[in-house]
């Protein structure tokens, strides 16, 4: 079995671009942007050897289509959930020493950061919020297959690593920032269903109560699109965000 496995794993990394249906895009209840992950099977996981492989062992399952958020949660969405009165400010809590995170908590009110991701939350806040917004967190299924698409590729542009792609912890060497950057800075780094950074810039919550995609704080290992992910239940860091998910029957509003 698993040697099938592997050898599909080679098959659908030289599988033929996304066609045009996964490039679609609809706009939920708060306005953002959603694209969609069409129904069908994908490699999931990791090859034996690769580190977290135990974890996420490489398999093939099948999902339903669904919908997810094409860019991270903003400050400015989230603000408008906490004046809706639905929401709770973020109230970050940090696992290091503040000297590191330094200015983490004034990301959120600066008005210069509206379209840079909400981090600071827990992984309550994240759900609630995308209630709110008539929608939900991802799986980790879900949000793998978002990332990497049906061709089993290890990030969400291919399998090589490029650090122009990504936000990550290189002190903006490649990737020209040396923290958080706003949504959409790296289009050249969109997964094949078009969502973009899903790799770097912050961890992302999902359903699952892992946080998936690694960071700016984060080396090329944690931005694997298979990598496992990480448990942190109370731990709110400012490299922390999320995005949501919708199912395909609740139709969103078309742009």
């Amino acid at each position: 079995m698993h040697i099938i496995l592997l050898v599909l794993y080679a098959m659908l990394a030289v599988a033929a671009p996304a066609s045009a249906e996964t490039q679609q895009a609809v706009t939920g209840k708060d306005r953002s942007e959603l694209v969609l992950v069409p129904e069908g099977e994908f490699i999931i996981g990791l090859p034996d050897g690769e580190p977290g492989s135990e974890e996420n062992p490489l398999r093939k399952i099948y999902l339903k289509g669904f919908y997810i958020d094409k860019y991270e949660v903003t400050n400015v969405r989230y603000q408008a959930c906490v004046s809706a009165g639905a929401c709770t400010d973020p109230s970050l809590i940090i696992d290091y020493a503040k000297a590191f995170y330094e200015d983490g908590k004034d990301w959120y009110k600066d008005p210069k950061m509206g379209d840079y991701p909400v981090v600071g939350l827990t992984w309550r806040q994240a759900g609630i919020y995308c209630k709110w917004a008539g929608k939900r967190l991802p799986t980790a299924s879900e949000w793998e297959k978002a990332a990497r698409g049906t061709d089993a590729r290890a990030y969400p542009w291919g399998n090589t690593w490029d650090g122009r792609k990504a936000n990550w912890d290189d002190s903006g060497k490649s990737d020209g920032f040396i923290k958080i950057a706003s949504v959409g800075s790296f289009p050249q780094g969109a997964s094949p269903c078009g969502a973009e950074d899903m790799a770097g810039n912050v961890r992302e919550w999902v359903d699952d109560a892992v946080l998936k995609g690694g960071s700016w704080y984060s080396d090329p290992i944690s931005l694997r699109a298979g990598d496992p992910g990480h448990e942190y239940m109370v731990e709110r860091d400012d490299d922390m965000g999320f995005r949501c998910a919708m199912d395909v029957r609740l139709s969103p509003e078309p742009r």
